[in-house]
């Protein structure tokens, strides 16, 4: 894959930039909630790592609706200084009195919250910010990297700044990264202005409602994707009781292990999603490989709940991530050229809603079968239904005709 035309391009690299930092400041956020609240809460941790995704459940079509509304690079950087307000919040509170798991409950429910209004906004705006499909295959291949880059430099953070900082004040540096990403977008604030200026004029006579029932009408129309993002949220609960939960509680209890190792697991699953990445770019871009990444993840995660020492965890994780990026891009560069440009936040929010929906389901059921099963046995099972939706996907290719992304290589 290569990302030539996109490094010549300063908008597009400092915007890849700001949410690369932001990437790692959120799995600095993510490793302190889910390790306070599994030192807190045991298995019931799955309450409060939900917590979010249920926000993210509640405003995730809004977000996309008015993502499509209103001035997309103004909603980024007021979401973004919204975050950085409220994640700050945490430190300050640990420092005056008491930090518990209603404070992270609460919180984690704002700034999902807010995020579904950033992301759509963010994907919605690539098509025009890149002008031409080539380079919105590359863009939407290195912003892709941000999360999976943040997995492998998270740990080594983890680690050396859990050497002089306490957990509490990875959410001070997450709201830095929140605060540096504003500073991006006002700093290529003129890359935005003409596109806004025109999204703003398109809406001014039509109500939301009436632009969500195009957006259905768009969406049952492309069998494909709706395909795909069934599929995706059935993997997606299997994913939240496997990886979200089940991961750390494995980690702990079965490996008898510390957060360090926890964010070492994370970064091995980083190394394997850029793996793939680079891998996949290589080959013809057919949605077969996005459920054949799904059979690949499922055994890694059997290999992870089979393992006896953090090493085999290792590999089991990058064994897992090597599969997970396979359909991210195809069905991303799908719903940004297969749709009009004044429904892709809305597309792309059903994606992130359907998504989420999956990952709200895992972490529900992790939060009682964990307590029931012991917690290989449970990751084991789950992962084989990852396995078995990627076959079903598999054979469906045969009806399907093997599609391909217009325009992909």
């Amino acid at each position: 894959m290569g990302f030539q035309r996109v490094f010549k391009n300063p908008n597009l690299v400092i915007l890849w930039l700001s949410q690369l930092f932001s990437a790692i400041g959120d799995h600095l956020y993510v490793v302190a909630i889910t390790w306070i609240a599994i030192k807190e809460l045991g298995a019931s941790a799955a309450y409060v790592i939900g917590a979010g995704t249920f926000s993210t459940l509640f405003f995730g079509i809004l977000g996309g609706i008015y993502a499509d509304r209103w001035n997309r690079h103004k909603t980024m950087i007021i979401t973004d200084i919204l975050r950085a307000l409220f994640v700050g919040l945490l430190p300050l509170i640990e420092w005056y009195s008491t930090l518990n798991v209603w404070h992270l409950v609460i919180i984690s429910v704002i700034v999902s919250g807010l995020g579904t209004f950033f992301n759509p906004s963010l994907q919605a705006s690539l098509p025009s910010l890149c002008k031409d499909s080539e380079l919105l295959q590359q863009t939407n291949a290195l912003m892709d990297t941000t999360h999976r880059l943040a997995r492998i430099f998270g740990p080594g953070l983890t680690g050396a700044f859990l050497a002089f900082m306490p957990l509490p004040h990875f959410f001070t540096l997450d709201a830095v990264t929140f605060i540096l990403s504003a500073i991006a977008l006002v700093f290529i604030r003129k890359a935005f202005i003409q596109m806004n200026d025109m999204n703003e004029m398109k809406h001014v006579q039509k109500s939301p409602v009436i632009d969500f029932k195009i957006a259905i009408s768009l969406l049952k129309n492309h069998k494909v994707l709706l395909w795909a993002l069934i599929s995706l949220g059935m993997v997606n609960l299997c994913w939240g009781t496997v990886y979200m939960v089940g991961v750390p509680l494995f980690t702990e209890q079965v490996l008898k292990e510390s957060a360090g190792a926890f964010g070492l697991i994370g970064g091995a699953y980083g190394i394997g999603n850029l793996l793939s990445l680079f891998a996949v770019g290589t080959l013809k871009r057919s949605i077969l490989f996005m459920y054949a990444g799904h059979v690949i993840l499922g055994a890694g995660f059997i290999v992870i709940a089979s393992a006896d020492s953090l090493t085999v965890a290792l590999i089991g994780a990058v064994i897992a991530a090597f599969g997970s990026p396979m359909g991210d891009i195809i069905m991303l560069t799908m719903i940004q050229t297969d749709f009009p440009e004044t429904h892709i936040g809305k597309i792309y929010s059903f994606r992130a809603l359907i998504g989420g929906l999956g990952l709200a389901m895992g972490t529900f059921i992790a939060s009682f079968t964990y307590q029931l099963v012991s917690i290989p046995s449970i990751m084991i099972i789950f992962s084989m239904v990852i396995i078995a939706v990627g076959a079903i996907g598999i054979f469906r290719i045969r009806m399907i005709s093997s599609y391909r992304i217009k325009n992909a290589s």
